[in-house]
């Protein structure tokens, strides 16, 4: 069962029933057909290996739930960043007029920084990456990540005002 028409007999079979699967875990419909879609191309990328499989059905099935899973995972994750991701409440919460201020100023001066200084900052602060996540997603040292976490909370903190720039200037745990 190594052939294209294998593969597309497979896919015309057993696709339906991978979505319902989905379905079923929780995904929505249009979700749902996009992790199998995904899981099938996978299993296309090495149809060689997975077309000689006993069942290669479950093993589409297994790395379908294995995407669903990493999915509610990351969306999980967003949502508890976005909740504790200061100075950015929910927008729908009424917000005091100095915390939208604040936001600005912060937005501001971020749009302030160098691409590098910006990308760094908001992987660190923002998605709770650590130095060693950071310097893995942007493909740099992670030397290069704590200077420039320097560097830019430094160039952050002149933009912003005494109140509030001290929180930048000397940072959080790297």
């Amino acid at each position: 069962m190594t052939t294209a028409a294998d593969f597309d007999e497979l896919f015309v079979a057993r696709f339906a029933a991978v979505v319902r699967a989905l379905v079923v875990l929780g995904a929505d419909r249009s979700t749902a057909e996009d992790l199998a879609q995904e899981a099938f191309l996978v299993a296309l990328g090495d149809w060689e290996k997975v077309g000689r499989l006993d069942r290669p059905e479950a093993w589409v099935a297994k790395i379908a739930v294995y995407k669903w899973r990493q999915l509610r995972r990351t969306v999980v994750r967003r949502q508890e960043l976005s909740r504790r991701a200061w100075p950015f409440p929910n927008a729908c919460e009424p917000q005091p007029a100095e915390d939208v201020e604040r936001r600005s100023d912060v937005v501001n001066g971020l749009l302030g920084l160098t691409e590098r200084q910006r990308e760094v900052l908001v992987l660190h602060y923002f998605l709770d990456q650590t130095v060693d996540e950071v310097a893995q997603t942007l493909g740099i040292a992670p030397g290069t990540v704590k200077s420039t976490l320097h560097d830019g909370r430094a160039a952050l903190a002149k933009s912003l005002e005494p109140s509030y720039a001290d929180e930048f200037r000397k940072g959080g745990q790297s």
